[in-house]
């Protein structure tokens, strides 16, 4: 019997991400930063890390540069938050690739970076690379030969350590027999879907659950130290000046702006975060010049890090209770509703049909072990599951096993894809396994305004 020898043939779910990480980390050289508008954003000089990634720093600048890529994206606030964790984790990856380069020696040269320069069609004219041109494009970007450079210099050392990594990566014969029994196998049935929504109003959590789980889960209640802040924006300075000696003195002027950051950090200007951090219960009040006029900050209030009441969170202790409950309440539906089918009973759930499926595409939109994939491809039996979705939990209902035929730019095509998903997949255990071996320290602040 064939036997899957490694997790790749499994990774199509995984594909968009490991390619991300490796489109960034190998694509860099080309300026489409510099005609997507907002590059005073970008290149605004601030040295503070959304993220310390060992000794290296991931500084706002480089947050919002790749941010910018997927502005589309942003645009959708269901996309937003996700958009934003898959940039950060890319930029982390790319850190960690850059410092192990530097580790192994495997630097880019001062060559290898005047050579991509002065074959960039951006920097040239009539076909010809020149300084002014060069110059005169970074000028207008608000960046400096040094900083791209630098740019640049990362850009290629990571991609020679990943072309060091994955140029070793082959498939064994019984490798791309496995992929392609899983190709060519064609399958019919059902999908039978179990979700957790379909849960929630099967159970109502005791006030005694609900306290335990909160004391079990504490540390998800846990809160980090926030500042009340209020902020005065004028434009004449000697009302400004005004405002600050009035709450020098201990009075309590209108018109300002109460913030709670980090929580409401996207409601400050980025110019004004700055100065709210370094403010001290010793130290509470500063004043500071605004393009467009003045802004007097004031903290109000330090409230400590510590864990928020029982009382205070008890709507968010049930939310996550709930989850938690109607996911394994959907589990067990789920086993159930297997064992209904091999005593060859019809259950009530909602199903969907599939006809002539190549397994290799079922196990991408469910999560399919390599053992269970073995015994829907060579096995008589007809139900398979629970396996866990990306909402819940499906069943599988087999009618009935075909097969096409492979021909021989399939096979190519199936070596390509399956030798990228393993290579793919090799760059991800690597990277997993720099992470777990580096400190890495988010910025939360900063990254709830970024």
């Amino acid at each position: 019997m064939l036997k899957f020898t490694s997790m790749y043939s499994l990774l199509h779910r995984y594909k968009s991400i490991t390619i991300a990480i490796i489109t960034v980390a190998t694509g860099g050289f080309f300026l489409w930063l510099f005609f997507t508008g907002g590059v005073q954003d970008i290149t605004s000089p601030s040295k503070r890390c959304v993220a310390e990634v060992g000794s290296g720093c991931i500084t706002l600048k480089d947050y919002r540069r790749e941010l910018m890529r997927f502005s589309n994206l942003l645009q959708n606030p269901q996309m937003e938050g996700l958009v934003k964790e898959q940039v950060l984790s890319n930029l982390v990856a790319q850190e960690l690739l850059y410092q192990k380069a530097k580790s192994l020696s495997l630097l880019a040269s001062e060559r290898e970076v005047v050579e991509v320069i002065k074959s960039d069609p951006t920097f040239q004219e009539g076909g010809l690379f020149t300084a002014s041109r060069y110059k005169e494009v970074l000028s207008r970007s608000g960046m400096t030969p040094e900083e791209y450079e630098e740019y640049l210099r990362k850009a290629i050392s990571v991609r020679k350590l990943i072309s060091l990594l994955t140029n070793g990566v082959y498939l064994t014969e019984e490798e791309f027999e496995a992929n392609v029994l899983a190709e060519s196998t064609l399958l019919s049935g059902s999908l039978y879907i179990i979700t957790p929504s379909d849960m929630k109003d099967r159970y109502s959590p005791t006030e005694r659950e609900l306290l335990e789980y909160y004391q079990k889960n504490k540390e998800a209640f846990k809160r980090q130290e926030s500042k009340l802040i209020r902020v005065w924006r004028e434009k004449d300075k000697e009302r400004a000046l005004a405002i600050y000696r009035e709450l020098k003195e201990g009075k309590e002027p209108q018109g300002f702006q109460e913030l709670r950051l980090p929580d409401e950090s996207q409601k400050l200007e980025e110019s004004l975060k700055g100065e709210a951090q370094k403010l001290t219960l010793q130290d509470r009040l500063v004043i500071t010049k605004q393009a467009d006029g003045y802004a007097v900050i004031y903290l109000r209030e330090v409230l400590p890090a510590g864990y928020e009441e029982f009382d205070k969170v008890k709507e968010k202790v049930k939310e996550r209770f709930m989850e938690e409950k109607a996911n394994s309440l959907a589990l067990k539906k789920g086993e159930e509703l297997a064992k209904a089918l091999k005593e060859g009973k019809k259950p009530e759930a909602k199903a969907l049909n599939f006809s002539d499926t190549p397994a290799m595409q079922l196990s991408a939109v469910i999560n399919v072990d390599q053992k269970d994939l073995i015994r829907m491809l060579l096995s008589k039996e007809k139900v398979f599951g629970p396996y866990s979705l990306r909402q819940g939990y499906g069943v599988i209902l087999l009618d009935k096993r075909a097969s096409k035929e492979i021909k021989g730019e399939e096979k190519k095509e199936i070596l390509r894809d399956v030798l990228s998903l393993k290579t793919q997949t090799v760059l991800t255990q690597y990277i997993e396994h720099l992470k777990k071996n580096t400190k890495i320290r988010l910025n939360k602040e900063m990254l709830g305004g970024g």
